[in-house]
């Protein structure tokens, strides 16, 4: 069984995952139609959809792991990260990641309701009680981290990581928020999904994205539950949610600029060369030739090296260092562009077409 897969593999798994849920799902619902009401404000039928979808999803990719021959637990990395550091940040990435992308989706429902837009939101049920609550969060929080955190980061980011790392991240990230066909949650699903594919490549694992899609749920469900004063408050703010999500959206960033620094500093390994040729400023290793200078014994200041990495977000050269850490983290071949892409363009095309067909519903 390989450990790798290349990006039309993972794009051909993404589109039988979609297939494979939305068959489960439609079956499920001709089987039960006219049986079932509803617990909790939310019917029966959408609590156990939930269920259903996700575990569609593993399903399907254990199954395209044998069709294909591959290890689907090897290539999606379910393995422990590379450093406990990265579990203690985890909480807090994903708190900045509401706070940068939540008032962008706000502003992007603002222009949906301008144009018209006047679609569904998330089914969620009213929490009556602490056992609905622990429901909740295992339905609608605890599954659907762990199967689309399987289907898109795990195997579908890891296929398309080979073409190039970046081009990993953000088709994957899109892919994940456009199949859910909700216009209300694309903007910050995006960006949750650019996120947890950072963690995914600098941890070598698949276990932090997992726990940050889970928090991200989390966080949601309990201000629902007990916080609803958050909500109350957004609404009552009126036009002063420009400027205070204006702020929010910049504390996000760079407060999200600065954890996935730490969060990849945490993660680095130190290795001891086999062999130091100072003189001439090189370090040889085994199949490794890589040009350094001698700073042996030189101490790093973790708050000027975060403030440095935060500013040369602003230059070209710091993009490029950051495409380069994320290149040299990927534990996926690089194949680049000449491999064939047909699955893939598929895969975006049937995911735009999905949203774009719930658009034009929410527009009727």
């Amino acid at each position: 069984m390989r450990n790798r897969i290349v990006a039309n593999e993972g794009a051909s798994t993404y589109i039988f995952c979609l297939c494979g849920a939305s068959l489960v799902g439609n079956v499920f619902a001709m089987l039960m139609s006219g049986r079932m009401g509803a617990f909790a404000g939310m019917s029966i039928a959408n609590w156990v959809s939930y269920a259903i979808m996700q575990l569609a999803f593993i399903g399907v990719v254990f199954i395209m792991g044998v069709w294909r021959k591959f290890d689907p637990l090897k290539v999606a990395r379910i393995r422990p990260s590379r450093n406990w550091k990265h579990y203690v940040l985890l909480p807090f990435i994903a708190l900045f990641t509401i706070l940068a992308f939540y008032p962008l989706s706000l502003l992007f429902l603002k222009f949906l309701s301008v144009i018209g837009y006047h679609g569904g939101g998330v089914a969620v049920p009213q929490f009556e009680s602490v056992g609905v609550y622990f429901l909740a969060i295992l339905v609608i929080a605890v599954l659907p981290a762990i199967g689309e955190e399987l289907m898109c980061r795990g195997i579908l980011c890891s296929g398309l990581s080979t073409r190039s790392v970046p081009f990993g991240i953000l088709i994957s990230a899109f892919l994940f928020s456009f199949m859910h066909a909700n216009p209300l949650q694309t903007v910050h699903q995006f960006g949750l999904g650019v996120v947890s594919a950072i963690l995914f490549i600098l941890s070598g694992s698949l276990l932090p994205s997992i726990i940050l899609h889970f928090l991200n749920n989390f966080y949601t469900l309990t201000i629902t539950a007990y916080i609803p004063e958050v909500d109350m408050l957004i609404y009552h703010l009126g036009n002063w949610n420009y400027l205070t999500g204006a702020v929010s959206v910049v504390v996000g960033l760079v407060g999200l600029a600065v954890l996935l620094y730490l969060y990849h500093r945490a993660g680095q390994k130190k290795k001891a060369p086999a062999f130091k040729v100072f003189e001439n400023s090189g370090v040889f290793e085994e199949y490794t030739i890589i040009a350094t200078m001698d700073e042996e014994g030189k101490k790093t200041n973790v708050f000027l090296d975060t403030f440095r990495f935060v500013g040369s977000l602003f230059t070209k050269s710091g993009w490029q260092e950051v495409r380069r850490v994320l290149t040299n983290s990927a534990d996926v071949p690089m194949i680049g562009n000449a491999q064939p892409m047909m699955s893939v363009w598929i895969a975006i095309g049937f995911a735009a077409f999905y949203w774009v067909v719930n658009f034009v519903l929410g527009m009727i």
